[in-house]
């Protein structure tokens, strides 16, 4: 199952406006202070 889920979250983070992307990326920037970066 952990397997399945990475390779699901890693398919879904190819998509540019992923909604759960953005999740995590606003999560990653308030408890980390990591800045996302753009391509």
């Amino acid at each position: 199952p952990a397997i399945t889920a990475s390779l699901f979250a890693r398919f879904s983070s190819r998509q540019e406006d992923s909604p759960q992307m953005k999740m995590i990326a606003a999560l990653r920037n308030q408890f980390g202070g990591h800045a996302v970066e753009s391509k």
